[in-house]
């Protein structure tokens, strides 16, 4: 947003005010870009490690799940607990400007943890695992969880068409005739989607979540995304998990950029990246007091360095140090050290760290974390998408 200051009232945004307004809190934006939290579209927080594993191209994705599970280095996660991967994978978010992660995974799975992430995660949704034969046993079938969606107004997730077999390539049509294609329908991959696929797409109303380096990394191939966007299909950007997928947002904004040039030889507008991860999830997910800077809306927000230029090339062109502040329902979690006198005003609790040579603030202990899995594991296992100094 332009230069100017936001007053926030306990959780939500109380106003939007021009430069020079006097606030007992201010943010400086002349010298930064505000933007609403970044909501990643796609991941699997327990599933949240590194590096990747695979040998593709594969079929679909069951058999690169058995090559997963037969790795040396699932065996490797597996000794870690639970709790600390789900904190693993919030802070991994957190630290790239993320406020809200949308984590497919059946509910009794992934409601004991997100009342202790640093970050949000989407709690209400219906869901099916995919549509296949093969799918995973998650939710209570796809016409029950749809008319749940739509009864309860959230979003109905499922991956579909993520492969090329010949049962994969009809899920479109399969999750319409099972009647689980609709406006609270939230489509994640979508690779093997042909052209009457889309159209039907948008006639419902429905979203679609691109998961580009995910799908590159599987499949080396990803879906139509120009076609999709040139249809007007409400289009989000998520990461995956960093097992298959990108190490964060901002790594995944810049590589499915990167990829669209190469597949169309023209560029995606860095504007238009912004509002796949700002707009378009919380459109996607019914979250609507967010994905926009408005009076009444919830107060998660991102603050990047400016980098000069349109304020959406700051975003989409940013690295972790870039990620100045973030904020989460009006309270400071995340930053660049010297915002801690505003943590420190507002009461917020905070660990100093040190990342990428840089002294950060951070909400909870990601210094233990780190400690116990590495202990867990019996190494100090550092991650890129997470690289704060330990010692072990």
């Amino acid at each position: 947003m332009k230069p100017g200051s936001v007053t926030i009232k306990d959780d939500t945004i109380e106003s939007v005010q021009k430069k020079g307004a006097a606030l007992p809190v201010a943010l400086d934006i002349e010298k930064a870009v505000l933007v609403p939290g970044l909501i990643n579209g796609h991941d699997h927080l327990l599933g949240t490690y590194y590096p990747k594993v695979g040998d593709g191209p594969y079929e679909n994705w069951l058999p690169w799940d058995n090559d997963l599970k037969s790795a040396p280095l699932y065996n490797e996660r597996q000794q870690i607990e639970n709790r600390d991967l789900y904190l693993l994978g919030a802070f991994r978010n957190l630290v790239s400007g993320v406020t809200t992660v949308s984590d497919h995974i059946p509910h009794f799975v992934a409601e004991p943890y997100y009342d202790i992430l640093p970050t949000k995660a989407i709690r209400n949704y219906a869901l099916a695992h995919s549509i296949a034969s093969f799918a995973l046993n998650w939710g209570d079938g796809v016409d029950v969880e749809y008319a749940k969606a739509v009864r309860e107004d959230i979003p109905f997730i499922t991956h579909i068409a993520e492969g090329f077999d010949s049962e994969t390539v009809r899920d479109l049509m399969t999750l319409n005739r099972q009647g689980g294609l609709g406006d609270h329908s939230v489509l994640v991959h979508g690779i093997a989607f042909s052209e009457s696929d889309m159209k039907l797409i948008k006639q419902n109303g429905a979203s679609v979540v691109w998961c580009g380096d995910s799908n590159v990394y599987m499949f080396n191939k990803t879906t139509n995304i120009k076609m999709l966007l040139d249809m007007g299909i409400n289009v989000c950007i998520g990461t995956d998990s960093p097992m298959s997928g990108g190490l964060n947002l901002l790594y995944e904004m810049k590589f499915d950029k990167a990829l669209y040039k190469k597949l169309y030889g023209k560029e995606l507008p860095d504007a238009q990246l912004l509002k796949m991860v700002t707009s378009n999830p919380a459109r996607a997910f019914r979250l609507k007091k967010n994905g926009s800077i408005k009076e009444g809306n919830t107060a998660d927000l991102a603050l990047f360095r400016d980098r000069g230029g349109p304020p959406a090339g700051s975003v989409v062109q940013a690295e972790l140090k870039d990620v100045l502040l973030v904020v989460i329902n009006g309270r400071p979690v995340y930053g660049n050290a010297e915002y801690s006198p505003l943590f420190d005003k507002l009461g917020v609790s905070y660990k100093r760290i040190t990342m990428e040579g840089e002294e950060r603030v951070i909400v909870g202990d990601p210094v233990g974390l780190l400690k116990r899995i590495s202990r867990a594991v019996k190494f100090k296992k550092e991650f890129p998408f997470f690289p704060v100094e330990f010692e072990f």
